[in-house]
């Protein structure tokens, strides 16, 4: 067993990654006597955890949903595990911990785990640094085979997803007339699954224009089977899904409901008022599915998928629906997939909305990860589709501009590049392969947005790569 060490009133510039926040415990002055808007922002953000007071003269421990305008907050502690997010140490963490005032903290780290860790880096960087030049060369040629079959693979499927997105309005269009037959959908899963090529279908989905609706679904799908076997070979866990056939299909069928609902309201670009009939109907696709697939003899964690992936972990958000569901009825599976669904849809590609790029989509999942979502089933999607999705458009140090082309195993702002613009501005025809693990004297600087800097043309850009 780990023994822990405890660094009482660690100042902030002392935190370091992996340690663990207990209590913060020194605050700027306008915590000596919060006004309303800071009083606001600590029980919306800290919300279910505790506080140290001086009230009246007096010191109090309450809930910080009791705290007051005019109360001197002296300490803030008692976390629960949705606020996980809080108390782990990283570099973003302590960034945004000094701009918001907090300057000590009641911090923990197991001492075993500090040692094992800085023996393990110690040893990857030893091992890079004595890397000779023929090993390196062996290395660049497998990410160069690599990278050349991922880029082979999503040309191969540019077709296939156009197919599988049609499949997948058949069948609602067909369940709206009242029939139910989802055999078109079978034959795309299986060749999905057979070619293995749900990886690099999940990278179109920054790089070409698509639906809300159909090629929603379709990449959804991808993704979710795509990270979701990688979690579990990362984890050495079973999978709940008999096949990788059946994780595709469930994923492609989370939103079937949707087939209940007019095509020109499923269809509309208008963004519909909260309040309106239109938005009341589109939140009722979670039942609907869930009462289409039951209907079909679907399973329960298929079920479970369609109707609890727009449950929050906060279920008092009024984006949360179905309403009044224990957030411990939402199974694993269905907590991947709402991730999975709320980042497509922010990078997915539309014509009438402007669409993020991967890396911007990831940071702002990961600030609503404790909250919207649960947190340690985000870490598990982060370990695997990294800081910068593969396919994403990066600005390196040099003024070069290159696709992601691979997941670190070490560091994930370190990841394969594939530059396709010079420093100068100037698209190639040949392109080098940039190994940031490697190459220590260049990094990512910026992410850059796919349809803003090659238009129309970026999924043609991607598809020319060709690794020198």
């Amino acid at each position: 067993m780990q023994e822990e060490e405890i660094f009482p009133n660690t100042e902030i510039e002392d935190l370091k990654p992996g340690m663990m926040i207990t209590a913060y415990t020194k605050f700027e002055s306008k915590y000596k006597s919060v006004d309303e808007k800071t009083c606001q922002f600590l029980q919306h953000n800290f919300r279910k955890t505790r506080v140290t007071i001086i009230r009246d003269n007096d010191e109090h421990e309450i809930p910080i949903e009791s705290l007051r305008i005019g109360d001197n907050v002296r300490k803030i502690f008692d976390f629960p595990p949705e606020l996980k997010k809080l108390q782990v140490i990283n570099e973003k963490l302590v960034q945004a911990l000094k701009a918001r005032g907090f300057l000590a903290f009641d911090v923990k780290q197991p001492t075993l785990e500090k040692e094992e860790r800085k023996e393990l880096k110690n040893a990857i960087d030893t091992v890079k640094r004595s890397l000779t030049a023929s090993e390196k060369k062996e290395h660049y040629k497998k990410a160069k085979r690599d990278a050349e079959k991922f880029v082979h693979e999503l040309k191969e499927n540019v077709t296939t997803r156009q197919q599988t997105s049609k499949a997948i309005e058949n069948i609602m269009d067909d369940a709206r007339r009242g029939k139910i037959n989802y055999d078109g959908i079978i034959e795309y899963v299986d060749e999905i699954t057979k070619h293995a090529s749900a990886e690099a279908m999940s990278a179109i989905v920054s790089l070409k224009q698509s639906d809300q609706t159909y090629d929603h679904c379709v990449d959804v799908g991808v993704i979710f089977q795509s990270s979701y076997y990688k979690i579990k070979d990362k984890k050495q866990a079973k999978s709940i899904f008999e096949t990788k056939n059946k994780a595709l299909l469930a994923a492609f069928l989370h939103d079937f409901g949707k087939s209940k609902i007019p095509k020109d309201i499923l269809d509309s670009t208008v963004r519909f008022d909260r309040e309106s009939r239109e938005m009341k109907l589109m939140e009722s696709h979670p039942k609907f599915g869930a009462e289409l697939l039951s209907g079909m003899n679907m399973s329960n964690n298929i079920i479970n998928m369609a109707y609890y992936h727009h449950v929050k972990q906060d279920t008092s958000m009024n984006s949360c629906y179905p309403k009044e569901v224990p957030y411990d009825q939402v199974i694993y599976e269905t907590r991947l997939l709402s991730i999975i669904d709320a980042y497509q849809a922010l990078v997915g590609r539309r014509k009438y909305k402007k669409s993020w790029n991967p890396p911007a989509a990831i940071r702002y999942i990961d600030a609503l990860a404790g909250v919207e979502f649960d947190i340690d089933t985000w870490s598990d999607f982060i370990s695997v589709v990294g800081l910068y999705p593969k396919g994403s458009l990066v600005q390196l140090n040099d003024n070069s501009t290159g696709f992601v082309m691979s997941i670190p195993s070490d560091d994930l702002n370190r990841p394969q590049v594939a530059i396709v613009r010079n420093a100068a501005g100037e698209d190639l025809e040949h392109h080098t392969l940039v190994d940031l693990e490697l190459e220590q004297e260049l990094e990512i600087v910026k992410d850059l947005d796919i349809e803003e800097t090659f238009g129309a043309d970026a999924l043609n850009v991607f598809s020319s790569i060709q690794i020198t």
